[in-house]
């Protein structure tokens, strides 16, 4: 699993759309992401990805369930909104919570939506796969998928 600068740098293309698709300086972007509850059901969630130089990071409210699956299980799937050209973007991988003060500190400066409480966990996402998805013409897709060093399965 890497961290958004080392994955960034592995792959990228792909970055790139991502950083299309899920950054706006001006007061951030949303995407979609899929988490699963203790029964293993999938559930989706609107978040707000907030990106420093080294990390993607996700403030999660503390009254969501999207916590307690974060929680329970770690593991995430996080797709951008379609843009032009049905251009598609996801990450998948696990999620760490962050807890050093510094590194809290450099996120908290980073979100650009007006809706954080500052007792709201942060997690950091950390990445396993990458996939973006384009449709030049109508008989069929163009994929691109990306898998971190190691990785198996």
């Amino acid at each position: 699993m890497l961290r958004w600068k080392a994955f960034a740098a592995s792959a990228p293309d792909i970055a790139a759309t991502g950083i299309r698709h899920l950054y706006r300086p001006d007061h951030g972007e949303v995407g979609l992401l899929a988490t699963v509850d203790a029964l293993g059901n999938p559930r989706i969630a609107p978040v707000c990805p907030i990106f420093t130089d080294d990390g993607i990071y996700l403030s999660v409210s503390a009254h969501t369930p999207k916590l307690r699956h974060l929680e329970q299980h770690g593991e995430y799937v996080l797709h951008a909104q379609v843009g032009a050209d049905d251009e598609e973007f996801q990450i998948s991988g696990e999620v760490r919570r962050v807890t050093q003060t510094c590194e809290l500190q450099t996120v908290i400066e980073a979100i650009r939506f007006a809706s954080y409480n500052t007792a709201d966990p942060i997690f950091e996402l950390l990445i396993t796969r990458a996939l973006t998805v384009t449709w030049p013409n109508p008989d069929g897709p163009v994929k691109t998928a990306w898998t971190a060093p190691g990785t198996t399965g």
